[in-house]
């Protein structure tokens, strides 16, 4: 936009430079004109042989005019239907004693100078005009608007790219600290480096690795607050637990005869279980807390087989499993498919796997935990129980979510629990559809970095 009104401005100017220097040579002409204009006895004439006129008239590119013409005599010599000089013509000029202005003859758009004669001199006002089409000028003024905008042009590219590669690298160490920004674990942030980071940018860096540092230092606090408040609640909920037992166990034998005794019962009942889930709660939190990438950090990784993971952790739930008329099966190589992690964590995962798929089954079905070593390490619970519905399974793996059950008693936590542990081990938890297009199967596949050696 601002080079397009550049543009215009400059060709305004070449044009009007163009027209200052072609109004002199027009000027010139009619005073050369004027010059050879005579007064004799039969009045007034030019005084110009035809050889002459053409010499006056020619021209490469434009196409001369003239006429001259007296008050008294009329048209004397020239093209008689010379447009009139008008009163106050649009663009007129004084030149030197001369008007200078733009007309139109034979449709042609041309420069007139107009010249008065003195009458004392020739008995009569005489008027000398000459017209010139306006090719030159046009032609001048290109050529001067040319040579001022192709400078120009390369002087703005120039200048753009230098503003461009100026720009760029200055914001390139803004673009290196957004990376180092997105790089980071938003579970586990840390303060990035600052070192080759430009002084006017250090300022900005500086007060992001305060903010990262109390972020990591709230974080660190909430997940301190969740270990200690479910590694605390561990001792009271336990005791409470078996004097509950204890409970139901003199309600049931020492006061059958009773009543009262009896009716205890299911209030007792009742409290046992929901003592139960806020045991369980309090177990999933601090698991989930020990699964955070602070905690398992601290822990070094081992090799893992999970074939006999798969064995040892799937052969505790077939009691419950056959309660629930759900035939649980394995599906798992004979060979050892070992990766790095850590043992407890693995199979706590697999075990969330499983009693999910065992507590959410409407029983009478079946249930497979399968181990894979190619194309990637892989461990899969797969059931043909009521499953996840494909919009929800990605807010499953959120905390806390639910999906609706009915008689569920879930904290939520479970899904979010594994993903955690997959995460930390570099691996991917994925959720499909179960068996027979029924159910849920949840897939935990390890990348092949992860593989330890057999």
């Amino acid at each position: 936009m601002l080079f397009a009104i550049g543009g215009g401005a400059c060709y305004a100017f070449a044009l009007h430079y163009a027209n200052t220097v072609y109004d002199g040579w027009l000027f010139d002409s009619a005073k050369s004109l004027a010059l050879v204009v005579e007064r004799t006895d039969h009045g007034v004439i030019l005084d110009l042989p035809q050889s002459a006129v053409r010499l006056f008239v020619w021209d490469v590119s434009d196409t001369t005019y003239y006429r001259v013409s007296g008050s008294s005599s009329g048209f004397i010599a020239g093209q008689s239907d010379f447009p009139a000089t008008p009163e106050n013509p649009d663009g007129a000029v004084d030149y030197q004693g001369a008007r200078l202005f733009d007309a139109v003859i034979d449709g042609r758009a041309v420069r007139v100078a107009t010249l008065q004669l003195p009458a004392d001199r020739f008995g009569e006002a005489v008027t000398v005009q000459v017209a010139e089409t306006q090719n030159k000028r046009r032609k001048l003024a290109r050529e001067i608007l040319a040579s001022v905008l192709l400078p120009q042009i390369v002087l703005i590219g120039a200048a753009s790219l230098m503003l461009w590669f100026g720009i760029r690298g200055g914001l390139a160490p803004l673009g290196r600290l957004a990376e180092r920004l997105q790089a980071q674990d938003h579970r586990r942030p840390q303060p990035i480096a600052v070192d080759d980071v430009p002084q006017e940018v250090q300022p900005l860096a500086l007060a992001l690795n305060d903010l990262l540092t109390r972020l990591e230092s709230a974080l660190a606090a909430q997940r301190r607050f969740v270990a200690d408040a479910a590694h605390q609640l561990r001792t009271p909920l336990t005791s409470l637990k078996l004097n509950m037992e204890q409970a139901l166990q003199d309600a049931g034998h020492g006061n059958a005869g009773n009543s009262a005794g009896n009716s205890v019962i299911p209030v007792l009942q009742e409290c046992a279980r929901a003592v139960e889930r806020v045991t369980r709660l309090s177990n999933q939190l601090l698991l989930l807390a020990r699964s955070e990438p602070d905690a398992i950090a601290t822990t070094p990784f081992e090799r893992v087989d999970l074939s006999r993971l798969a064995r040892e952790v799937g052969a505790e739930w077939v009691p419950r499993a056959l309660r629930r008329n759900i035939d649980i099966s394995l599906a798992v190589p004979q060979q050892a498919v070992a990766v790095s992690g850590n043992g407890l964590l693995l199979a706590e995962a697999l075990n969330n796997l499983i009693d999910n798929a065992i507590k959410y089954h409407p029983g009478g079905g079946h249930l497979s935990i399968e181990v894979a070593a190619q194309p990637q390490p892989c461990m899969r619970v797969v059931d043909d129980g009521a499953g996840i519905p494909a919009p929800l399974r990605e807010q499953a793996l959120k905390r806390f979510y639910r999906v609706d059950r009915s008689g569920s008693d879930g904290s939520g936590l479970g899904l979010a629990i594994v993903q955690e542990i997959v995460r930390s081990h570099g691996a991917t938890l994925t959720l499909g559809d179960g068996l027979g297009g029924r159910g849920l199967s949840a897939s935990i596949v390890f990348p092949e970095a992860a593989a330890a050696r057999q």
